[in-house]
């Protein structure tokens, strides 16, 4: 029997391999469209391509931070009308005062504290999109 795919995109952005497969399989099993990058400037492209309704963003990553990538695409929203913000949860090990804070400063649906379950990811994601 095929799944249902609920039209749901979503742009997971995560530099350790195992925790993004993760994601995208528990994703997925909840009939989203999941595609997965490690690096920030990739993952920029693939938001193009994509236009994700949702994206799970890692903070620390190898080329920039995932700040700066949220920067960008809130700069391509303002630039071209063609494109639209995804709602955005942060994963991340930081769940400091001061990481929860700039999530707030920019409209961070949520916080997702590493370590964390696949029950965990449903659930935030099922709040987050209203599912």
């Amino acid at each position: 029997m095929a799944t249902l795919d609920s039209g749901i995109k979503v742009l997971v952005l995560e530099d350790t391999q195992e925790l993004a497969e993760i994601l995208v399989e528990t994703l997925r099993g909840m009939n989203l469209q999941a595609e997965s990058k490690s690096h920030g400037r990739p993952a920029l492209e693939l938001y193009e391509q994509l236009q994700p309704d949702l994206m799970m963003l890692d903070i620390a990553l190898p080329d920039m931070q995932g700040w700066k990538v949220l920067d960008a695409i809130k700069e391509k929203v303002h630039n071209n009308p063609d494109f639209k913000l995804p709602k955005v949860i942060v994963i991340t090990a930081y769940g400091d005062p001061a990481n929860r804070l700039m999530g707030k400063l920019q409209d961070v649906a949520e916080y997702l504290i590493k370590p964390f379950t696949p029950t965990e990811i449903e659930k935030v994601v099922t709040r987050v999109m209203g599912l």
